[in-house]
């Protein structure tokens, strides 16, 4: 069983020598200078399946020598993807969320690992949006990880921020479910950077999504970004149907407007619970008292996803009771099917 501390820890550290011309690498080996540290020639030996809960505070310090920024890897053409392009500068989450898809995708590949080649990788972001300055892009790095859970650690954070601030075709978003925003407090943004947090009530939060910031620490997290300038988002995704689901969420959407003021929230998004069928046998044997995998499913475009009549009707209260609190926003669905989506798209505003 996973821990429930809200620590990140690691118990060793592997430093790809490759990355040792960075200034990163050393700034993080500073930080965490207690832990013990190897230099290694080629950290591909040490990726490999592993028990998930001790690989994860195995960390790796090297670079990214693939394709680090691309368009979302969950759009296909069975799901209707919002356009979002992906920033990968880390792999793997200290986060514990019960119905977390990292636990299948990186299962060959567990241990915690972050680029030291930030500015490289940010070069070639500048590059794509010089090629495409007639178009406007929505870019993220929380794909593989917490965008921020690691941020007291890398700093990278304010490298980011300083960047987008310059772009004038792109919006950049760090989602996650901290608030560890520190570092975000006082940077010149130049309203180019929106901080976004995974939203679920309390009840979930404590069942399902272990070693992350309470509801209420999200929230306070979101009003000192909001005091700092920024928009914030909101991504109720995924959201778990269970028994008292419409009184719990509600709570959550009128709780978000009573603390936030509906001008400063850029955008908030939707998505149902869903999985790849292999995600099941992992999560419940890390997380036997979990029953959210115990509803009833069906297969449809390579996930397991609630009925159908359920998807929409869980959208079609969640889009009214945010619309009754904001006459600015419209929430957007996320990974759904077209069908789905031309049906949620359908309802009178």
């Amino acid at each position: 069983m996973p821990r429930k501390s809200n620590k990140y820890e690691f118990d060793q550290i592997w430093i790809d020598k490759s990355a040792l011309q960075y200034p990163s690498t050393h700034i993080i080996r500073d930080r965490l200078s207690k832990i013990p540290a190897d230099i290694v020639d080629d950290v591909q030996g040490l990726k490999h399946s592993s028990d998930l809960n001790l690989a994860k505070r195995q960390l790796i310090l090297t670079i990214n020598r693939g394709v680090a920024f691309k368009a979302c890897q969950g759009a296909t053409q069975d799901v209707v993807c919002c356009g979002y392009h992906t920033i990968d500068l880390m792999s793997g989450c200290p986060c514990e969320c019960t119905y977390c898809v990292l636990q299948h995708y990186l299962a060959n590949n567990p241990m915690t690992t972050i680029y030291m080649n930030i500015e490289e990788v940010l070069n070639s972001v500048k590059n794509f949006l010089t090629v495409n300055s007639e178009k406007n892009y929505r870019i993220g790095t929380g794909e593989l990880s917490d965008s921020l859970a690691y941020d007291h650690i890398t700093g990278y954070s304010k490298i980011i921020v300083s960047f987008f601030s310059a772009q004038p075709n792109a919006v950049f978003e760090f989602k996650t479910k901290t608030a560890n925003i520190d570092n975000l407090i006082g940077l010149k943004h130049n309203g180019r950077t929106v901080v976004a947090w995974s939203m679920n009530p309390q009840r979930i939060i404590e069942s399902e999504e272990f070693n992350t910031a309470s509801l209420d620490e999200r929230l306070a997290a979101a009003k000192r970004c909001v005091d700092a300038g920024y928009r914030v988002g909101f991504h109720f995704d995924p959201i778990i149907h269970y028994k008292g689901w419409e009184k719990e969420y509600k709570e959550v959407v009128d709780v978000i407007y009573e603390v936030v003021p509906q001008e400063s929230i850029a955008w908030i998004s939707l998505g149902t619970f869903r999985f790849p069928p292999n995600l099941k046998t992992i999560a419940t044997k890390r997380f036997p008292k979990s029953k959210i995998f115990y509803g009833e499913f069906i297969p449809a475009n390579g996930k397991m996803r609630y009925f159908r009549p359920l998807r929409e009707e869980i959208y079609g209260k969640m889009r009214e009771w945010i619309g009754n609190r904001s006459k600015y926003i419209t929430p957007y669905l996320c990974m759904e099917t077209p069908q789905v989506c031309k049906h949620y798209n359908s309802i009178s505003e």
